[in-house]
């Protein structure tokens, strides 16, 4: 229905729509398309020969990203959306892709250096899951994004907080996508029920206004990109660059 308080979903289709597809078949899909925010801790983290675990990897497009910044990294994409995965090994052939939910990786502990999530956990009433599955995998480092807030709760009812799913057409009135907006509390207690706790914590953000196709009770989140280690190695520090007071918050 197209009433924006009572909207309709259909995730997976929502995901597989073919304009969709073709968006992520021609945009993010190079370094010039990566947000300053993803290369904050990317393009430091990636060394010789390290395996990169892409969780919502759409059509693959960060394979050529990962490749650019490092060309001897394996890489292996996983997204909720048939069409995609179908997209990506057209595009990228000789490439290992999965139609997988991001909690419910189909990969053994510790199967990757670096496993990396961005533009998904928001989108997702699954984001604990998804936190702990990347985590599973990850020898090293899980790179993600989410969407804080310092308000007193978190915002994950759909029918409050939504994203409208339209690339080069109009809105259907019906794709649309979860928007949950974690309070930042909540977000320090979700990682520290990680296991193991993690040894690194490298969080880099900063506030600004939601998206035109965002309905959303918050007018303005912070946008934050998280990189968790499970070793610490002695350059290493841990650092909270996010406009939110964290010693007052916990």
């Amino acid at each position: 229905m197209k009433d924006e308080q009572n909207p309709s979903i259909s995730y997976d289709k929502s995901w597989s729509k073919p304009d969709t597809v073709k968006y992520f078949s021609s945009c993010r899909n190079s370094i010039d398309d990566v947000y300053d925010s993803e290369k904050h801790f990317i393009m430091h983290i990636l060394k010789p020969d390290y395996s990169v675990l892409d969780i919502g990897c759409a059509t693959g497009g960060f394979y050529n990203v990962f490749k650019h910044l490092e060309p001897t990294i394996s890489y292996t994409g996983v997204d909720i959306s048939p069409e995609m995965i179908k997209k990506a090994r057209t595009l990228h052939p000789d490439i290992s892709f999965h139609v997988s939910r991001g909690n419910e990786l189909p990969f053994d502990d510790k199967s990757f250096d670096v496993v990396f999530c961005s533009g998904a956990l928001h989108m997702t009433f699954d984001w604990r899951e998804v936190l702990k599955e990347g985590w599973r995998v990850t020898k090293k480092y899980f790179i993600f994004d989410v969407r804080l807030t310092e308000s007193n709760r978190t915002v994950e009812n759909l029918q409050e907080s939504y994203e409208k799913i339209a690339f080069f057409d109009e809105w259907d009135g019906i794709s649309i996508v979860p928007y949950i907006i974690i309070n930042v509390n909540e977000f320090l207690h979700t990682l520290e029920l990680l296991d193991p706790t993690p040894s690194l914590q490298q969080v880099y953000g900063y506030y600004h206004s939601v998206s035109e196709m965002t309905v959303s009770p918050e007018k303005e989140v912070c946008m934050t990109m998280c990189c968790l280690g499970k070793t610490k190695k002695p350059e290493e520090e841990n650092k909270w660059e996010i406009p939110i007071n964290i010693s007052k918050k916990r």
